[in-house]
Order: structure tokens, then C-alpha cells, then sequence
């Protein structure tokens, strides 16, 4: 038996005004006439449009990060997990610890190529190398990353320090106990988690002897084999050239800076080796020597785009980047950042 009730309201027809009939109606009819759109007075604006094809709430920060055809689909941080990733097992190899540390300095990379960072403007900077100088916010607003949001509103409430030390104390590796807080907590799975949002992941519940573990399996295949194309095109070919898609497209901001920095932090982070083994011995021993020179060329700034490749690949590299950062002048201090993370990278062997 339906538990509905017919209960009785009083409305005044408009015909009838004077005898003021009584009307009988049904809970669904009271419910359907106090949707959004069907209350009286409510269907039109003072000028005449409908309120329902309108959006209640807009945030205007949120289009703009939406609309924003200069970034690509995936942060630089991602992109380096996803290439230290088992396509079907889901997780990075047990005993790499270099990544962690990598993906810190990614971050930096990452907030500076969007311009929320930058080298503090002083000219006695120059006397000390681009990693130990001093780091400053810029602009503080919202990235849409939640990673990149936490370290920016970290570096927005403390003095300017070095690239060295920020990757430091984003990592936790600090001595100084008011700053330990500072360690980002969780920073691969909560990359995984983004890319499963982003659908290249997926996640799976696995059991490794005595307890389960959440694990991310590559779902979209192609996006990660366009990572390591663009990647093969810097490192194997003669003269290179980038190859676009939908998460990288050919609007995207400082395109061949955020390729080699992809470079710099797959080598540093010890997941170039994934990279590069489909390639026969000698192609492989090549491309791993190339890297080697982009590591040394743009661990310095300005960068050094004079140096010629030992080993004949991708010999227009240099004058593209060029190009490239005289294309969008204004930006040295930000190039400045990228090039203390990639110093940082150069020395990872001696540092952990």
C-alpha cells in the first residue's frame, strides 16, 4: 500500500477569487511544483532568459585553468611516474630510491614552467651556482594540482631558500626540526591516484604475501607510448622533432624545455633505463650517452646551446630550444629554476 498522503491546500483559482475553492493534491504534485524552474515567478530573469540554462555557481579561477591551452594534460611529475611504472603490474620497482627525490625536483620544474616561481632578481646570485640560488612565489594561484598547490602555499609562507634546499625539504631530507613538515606525504600514490582520474590508470587491489596493496596498471597504453616517442625522438633520431597529441598539444608552453626536463628527471629519477630498452645495444648505449650531454648543457643557465652532440642525435636540439626562449622572451629567471633542478639531477649519485 502506497505510503503517499493526499493532504488538502488552500489556492485561490484565478477565476474563482471570490469563492475561494479548496483543491486536493497529491505529495508528488507538491513535490514536482517545488523543483528548481517550476515555482512560480521563478522561470524567467528580469530579462526574460530562463534561470534554468544558467549555472548557479561559476569560478572563474576554474575556467581559467580549464581554458588554459598552454598546459599540457599531465604534470611533468606524472609523466616520470608513468615511465618508472610496470604497464601490468602497477607499481615502481621496489628498489629505486632515487624517484622520490626526483619527483621533488619535478615539481619545482613544474611551478616554474607556469610562472608561479622564480629566481629571486639579484645580481650577486651569480656567484654561486643556479641550484644553491634563492627561489621566489610569484603568483599564487590555484594550479588545479593539488601537489603543485601545497608546495606553492609552502614557499608563499616562508623566506626565499635555495632550489637544493627546497627539494630537500620537500623529500624531508632536513635536520632542521621546524621545517620537517614540510615532506610531502604520499607524493607517488597521489600521482597514481591523479592519473586513474586523468584515465591512464586504473586501480587494482593486489596481495603481496601478507598484505594488500592498491596497484595501478596502465589503462591507456597510448599516452604512455607517446611519452616515450617524444622522448626517443630527442635521443635516437638524427634531427628531432616532437611529436603532438590531445595531452600535449602543439600550444603547449616552452613544449621543448618541458621535453628535455622530462629527460633530466626520467635519468635522474633511474626510470630512463624503461625508456630505452626496446632499442638494440648500441642505439640504447647512444641514447643514454645523449642524455648524459643534455643533462651537462642545460644544468647551467644560460644553457649551453653551443655544445655539439658527440654522437650525431638530434643535432638541431639546440638551435629549436633557442628558438624556443627567444620566442617568449622574459623568462630567464624562470629557465633558472629549471636549470638548478636539472643540477641537482646531475649530482644525484653523490647526494643520496
Amino acid at each position: 500500500m502506497s505510503t503517499l498522503q493526499r493532504r488538502k491546500v488552500n489556492r485561490v483559482d484565478s477565476n474563482d477569487s471570490d469563492e475561494g475553492h479548496t483543491t486536493t493534491k497529491t505529495a508528488e504534485e507538491i513535490a514536482r511544483e517545488m523543483k528548481p524552474g517550476n515555482i512560480p515567478g521563478d522561470d524567467d530573469d528580469d530579462d526574460g532568459s530562463s534561470i534554468g540554462a544558467r549555472k548557479i555557481a561559476y569560478d572563474p579561477e576554474e575556467a581559467k585553468l580549464k581554458d588554459n591551452i598552454k598546459i599540457p594534460t599531465l604534470t611533468l611529475m606524472e609523466e616520470v611516474l608513468l615511465m618508472g611504472l610496470n604497464d601490468r603490474e602497477g607499481h615502481l620497482s621496489f628498489w629505486n630510491d632515487n624517484i622520490s627525490y626526483a619527483l621533488r625536483g619535478c615539481i619545482l620544474i613544474e611551478l616554474a614552467l607556469r610562472g608561479k616561481i622564480r629566481m629571486l632578481d639579484d645580481s650577486a646570485r651569480k656567484r654561486f651556482d643556479v641550484s644553491e640560488r634563492l627561489v621566489e612565489v610569484v603568483d599564487v594561484s590555484k594550479t588545479g594540482e593539488v601537489l603543485l598547490d601545497e608546495t606553492l602555499q609552502l614557499m608563499k609562507n616562508d623566506e626565499p631558500l635555495t632550489v637544493a634546499n627546497w627539494i630537500d625539504l620537500l623529500s624531508g631530507e632536513t635536520w632542521n626540526l621546524l621545517k620537517i613538515n614540510y615532506q610531502l606525504k604520499q607524493v607517488r600514490e597521489r600521482l597514481a591516484k591523479g592519473l586513474v582520474d586523468k584515465g591512464v590508470l586504473r586501480t587494482e587491489m593486489k596481495n603481496f604475501f601478507l598484505f594488500d596493496m592498491a596497484t595501478h596498471p596502465v589503462s591507456d597504453a597510448t599516452s604512455k607510448e607517446a611519452i616515450k616517442r617524444r622522448i626517443l625522438s630527442v635521443l635516437v633520431s638524427r634531427n628531432m622533432e616532437l611529436e603532438y597529441n590531445d595531452m600535449f598539444p602543439k600550444t603547449t608552453s616552452f613544449a621543448l624545455i618541458r621535453t628535455i626536463s622530462l629527460i633530466c628527471s626520467a635519468y635522474g629519477a633511474n626510470v630512463l633505463d624503461n625508456v630505452v630498452e626496446s632499442l638494440d645495444f648500441e642505439k640504447r648505449e647512444h641514447a643514454i650517452g645523449r642524455a648524459d650531454e643534455i643533462l651537462a648543457e642545460f644544468a647551467q643557465y644560460p644553457f649551453k646551446l653551443d655544445a655539439q652532440s658527440e654522437y650525431g642525435i638530434s643535432i638541431n636540439l639546440n638551435k629549436e630550444v633557442k628558438d624556443e626562449i627567444d620566442g617568449s622572451p622574459g623568462h630567464d629567471l624562470e629557465l633558472e629554476v629549471v636549470a638548478g633542478v636539472i643540477e641537482v639531477f646531475s649530482r644525484m649519485d653523490l647526494l643520496l
